[in-house]
């Protein structure tokens, strides 16, 4: 079965978020060292970063990027897994979206254009996913 043009659109934004977070995380490794040396220039944050444990200056910059390096690794995979069409692509796709409205709800309880929008985007992408035609391109059968 051909691939719903949505789904294709769907899989390059996917592709393109695991650029960005990749140049992200790579960026995390080094800029957030010069971040922290500017900050300890300041001297109120100077006295904040003193109150920290040793380590978690020097873990901080590693952390992040590493966080933000997993996400790319996830979203590529998941851009694969839409391009060819697999079915475990649509169900972790639903799933993430699923926790992604749940994470956001917070911020609609305090009018956040931004979680809104986000649960806007993530409701779409639920609604969309389950459409037949989605699902038989997947190789899901009455998913619901």
């Amino acid at each position: 079965m051909e691939r719903p043009v949505g789904v294709t659109i769907l899989a390059i934004i996917d592709a393109l978020q695991a650029l960005l977070l990749g140049f992200l995380g790579v960026a995390a490794f080094f800029l957030s060292k010069l971040i922290l040396e500017r900050m300890r220039l300041d001297p109120e944050m100077s006295d904040l970063l003193e109150q920290l444990p040793p380590g978690v200056i020097d873990a901080f910059p590693r952390v992040i990027g590493g966080i933000f390096l997993v996400l790319a690794l996830a979203n590529a995979a998941i851009a694969v897994g839409l391009w060819a069409l697999q079915s475990w692509a649509w169900y972790l796709n639903l799933g993430l979206q699923a926790l992604g409205i749940f994470g956001n709800l917070g911020g609609l309880l305090m009018i956040n254009p931004v979680s809104l929008a986000s649960v806007a985007f993530s409701g779409f992408y639920i609604y969309y996913f389950l459409q037949e035609p989605v699902q038989e391109a997947f190789g899901i059968n009455n998913a619901f």
